[in-house]
C-alpha cells in the first residue's frame, strides 16, 4: 500500500493533494458517524433485554440523570430517536462526502485524459509513423480511468479501515477478547488472502492492459477497411481476430472478479464462525444468556457493519492489484509527457526569433535539406534544395520511395530535418511556425472527413459558431462543389456520413479541396490528390484544381506525367536529391 501511496503522489498535483487531505478529513468524520451509529446498537438491545440496565450500567445512569429519565421504557425511546437522528445525519454527511470524493475523482481524470490527448496530439509527426492507435486510445480512456478507479479504491480502502478501526475500539470496550479475536481474525485473513492472489491479479491485469489494446486496433482496423474487407469477404476474420483478444480481455476481467468475491466468502466464514464458537464457548462454560447480551450485541455490530467494512477492503486491495498495471501506464505516460513538454520548451527557446512575421511573397523551399528517418541510417534526403515561386504550380515527381512525399511533410514542418533549412521569403520557417501554417493548406491522397455534416468538413475545426457560411460556400464554388451541394435537399447541412461514405470518391476530393479553400491560403500542397480516382474523374478534379492556376501558388505531387503537364515547372525526386526537369 505504501508503493501505491508513493505511486499516486507522483500522478497528484500540491493542488490536487490539498483536496485528498480535505476529502481524508470529510472521510474521519463520516467513520466516526458510521461508528456512533452502529455502536447505539448495543446499549438498545440491552436495554431491551435487561430490565435494571440503567442501575448496572453507570454511563447510562449518569446519562438518564442528566436527562431527567427515570424508568426503562424512557431511556429506550430516548436510544431509538438518538439512533434515527444520528443514521439521517449520517446519511446526509456521507452523501455529501461521496459527492466530493466523486467529483473530486472524475474531474480530475477528464482533466489527466485531456492533457493525455493534448500531448499525444502535439507529439512531433515521426511519433505516429510507429504509433499504435489502439494502444493510445487505451492509455487515454481505459488506463487514465483505471487510474482514478483505483484512487477512488484507494480512498475507499482508508475510509473503511477507519470505520473498522473504530468499531473495534467500541467493541473493546464491550469485550475486550472477542474484539482482540476479530481483530485477529480479520488481519490474518487479509494477509493471507492478498498474498494468495496478488501475483495472479498482477498478471491478469497486465494481460487485461494489452489485449485490450489490441482489442481496440482491431476495431479500428475493420471501421477504417471496411470496405475491402467486405469485398474480400473476410468479416468473420476480422470478427475472429477482435473476440480472440477481447476474450482474452474479459477472461482476466472474470479472474478479477471472481477472485473480489472470493475474500468475502473466506472472511465472513473465517470471522462468523470464530464470534458464534466464541460465545458457544461462553455458554458451554456456564455463562447466562442474559450476561452474554453485550457480546451478542458485539456480534450483531461485527455483522452489521464490522464485516462489510474488512470486506470491502479486502476488496480494495485486490482491485488495487489489479488496476496497478494502469497506473504504472498512466504515471509512465504523464512522465513522457512532462519530458516532452520540457523539450518543446527548448525547442521554442532555441528557434531564432524572427524580427518581422513569416511571409509568403516571393519564393518558398527547401535549402540544402539532409533527412533520415528515426532509426534509420539511410538518407531519404541529403543536400535537397526545391525553390517554390510564388504564383506558380508546381510538380513534384519521382520513384515510389523516392522521397516525393516526404519532401513535402519537411516544407510543411512535420518532420525535423538533420540538416538545411526550409524558408520562406529567406526566413526560417521555424522562427513562427503558426504564421506559416496559415499560408498554406494540405490535399492529401485520402481525405479525412469527419461524421458530420458538408459545411463541418469544408470549415474543419472550427466551432459551430465559428463557421461562416459565406466563406463555406465560396470555397464550395472554388472547388467546383457548389452545384452540387446546392441539389442536396439539406445542402451543406447535409451529413455524409462516417468517412464520408454518403459520397463518391471524386466528390470526396472536391470536400477536400474545398477545406482547403476555405480559410483562403496562398500555398495548396496536393500529395498524389487524384492517384485513387479513376481517369475520367481525375480529370475532372484536374479541371478544379487547374483553375487555380495563377490563383494561388500550387505543389502537386503526381506519379502519373499526365497529372502535371499543366504546372510551370516540375521537380523529379531521385537518389536522395531533387533536380528540376522543367520551368
Amino acid at each position: 500500500m505504501i508503493r501505491i501511496l508513493k505511486k499516486l503522489s507522483l500522478l497528484l498535483s500540491k493542488q490536487q493533494k490539498k483536496r485528498i487531505i480535505v476529502i481524508v478529513v470529510l472521510m474521519l468524520i463520516g467513520a466516526v458517524l458510521e461508528t456512533l451509529s452502529v455502536s447505539l446498537v448495543v446499549p438498545l438491545m440491552t436495554a431491551l433485554m435487561q430490565e435494571n440496565f440503567m442501575e448496572t450500567n453507570e454511563i447510562v445512569a449518569g446519562i438518564c440523570d442528566i436527562l431527567g429519565i427515570e424508568t426503562i421504557k424512557g431511556f429506550v425511546l430516548l436510544a431509538i430517536g438518538a439512533m434515527i437522528a444520528v443514521f439521517i445525519v449520517k446519511d446526509v454527511f456521507l452523501f455529501f462526502e461521496y459527492y466530493i470524493q466523486t467529483r473530486f475523482t472524475c474531474n480530475n481524470r477528464v482533466a489527466t485524459q485531456r492533457r493525455l490527448m493534448e500531448v499525444y496530439l502535439n507529439r512531433p509527426y515521426e511519433f505516429f509513423l510507429n504509433a499504435s492507435s489502439g494502444e493510445i486510445m487505451r492509455v487515454i480512456k481505459a488506463d487514465t480511468a483505471g487510474t482514478f478507479n483505483l484512487l477512488n479504491t484507494t480512498m475507499s480502502f482508508f475510509t473503511e479501515g477507519i470505520v473498522a478501526f473504530a468499531l473495534i475500539i467500541a467493541i473493546i470496550i464491550v469485550d475486550p477478547v472477542m474484539a482482540l479475536m476479530i481483530a485477529a481474525l480479520l488481519l490474518v485473513v487479509m494477509i493471507i488472502v492478498y498474498k494468495g492472489v496478488k501475483p495472479v491479479l498482477k498478471r491478469e491485469g497486465q494481460n487485461y492492459q494489452y489485449n485490450n489494446a489490441v482489442a481496440n486496433q482491431w476495431i479500428l482496423q475493420s471501421i477504417e477497411g471496411v470496405k475491402e474487407m467486405k469485398v474480400a469477404n473476410k468479416e468473420r476474420f476480422f470478427v475472429e481476430e477482435y473476440s480472440g483478444y477481447a476474450s482474452k480481455a474479459v477472461n482476466s476481467e472474470k479472474i478479477q472478479n471472481v477472485l473480489l468475491s472470493a475474500p468475502r466468502l473466506i472472511i465472513e466464514a473465517v470471522v462468523v464462525s470464530g464470534m458464534l464458537g466464541y460465545i458457544g464457548i461462553m455458554v458451554y462454560q456456564g455463562n447466562s444468556i442474559s450476561m452474554l447480551l453485550p457480546q451478542i450485541s458485539a456480534f450483531a455490530v461485527a455483522a452489521v457493519r464490522l464485516l462489510p467494512s474488512a470486506n470491502r477492503m479486502s476488496t480494495s486491495l485486490n482491485s488495487i492489484t489489479f488496476l496497478e498495471p494502469q497506473l504504472d501506464k498512466t504515471i509512465e505516460n504523464l512522465r513522457v509527457a512532462k519530458e516532452y513538454e520540457k523539450e518543446d520548451q527548448t525547442r521554442k527557446a532555441n528557434r531564432p526569433v524572427a524580427t518581422e512575421n513569416i511571409t509568403l511573397g516571393k519564393e518558398c523551399g527547401l535549402y540544402q535539406i539532409t533527412f533520415a528517418y528515426p532509426n534509420v541510417e539511410t538518407n531519404v534526403l541529403e543536400g535537397a534544395d526545391m525553390v517554390i515561386p510564388v504564383g506558380k504550380s508546381v510538380g513534384i515527381v519521382g520513384a515510389s520511395g523516392a522521397g516525393k512525399t516526404t519532401a513535402v511533410d519537411i516544407l510543411l514542418g512535420l518532420l525535423e530535418v538533420k540538416g538545411g533549412t526550409v524558408c520562406s521569403d529567406n526566413t526560417d520557417i521555424r522562427c513562427n511556425y503558426d504564421a506559416w501554417l496559415k499560408h498554406l493548406a494540405y490535399i492529401p491522397q485520402m481525405i479525412y472527413m469527419l461524421d458530420g455534416t458538408i459545411r463541418e468538413n469544408v470549415a474543419f475545426g472550427f466551432h459551430e459558431d465559428q463557421i461562416q457560411d459565406d466563406q463555406v460556400w465560396r470555397a464550395l464554388e472554388e472547388a467546383q462543389m457548389g452545384d452540387f451541394v446546392r441539389s442536396l435537399p439539406e445542402g451543406i447541412d447535409t451529413s455524409i456520413g462516417e468517412r464520408g461514405v454518403r459520397l463518391s470518391g471524386g466528390q470526396r476530393q472536391r470536400i477536400g479541396i474545398a477545406r482547403a479553400l476555405y480559410t483562403d491560403p496562398e500555398l495548396l500542397i496536393f500529395d498524389e490528390a487524384t492517384s485513387a480516382l479513376d481517369n475520367e474523374t481525375e480529370a475532372a478534379i484536374m479541371e478544379s484544381i487547374n483553375s487555380l492556376h495563377g490563383k494561388k501558388t500550387m505543389i502537386i505531387i503526381a506519379h502519373r506525367l499526365t497529372t502535371i503537364e499543366g504546372c510551370d515547372m516540375v521537380y523529379r525526386v531521385e537518389n536522395g536529391k531533387i533536380q528540376k526537369e522543367k520551368g
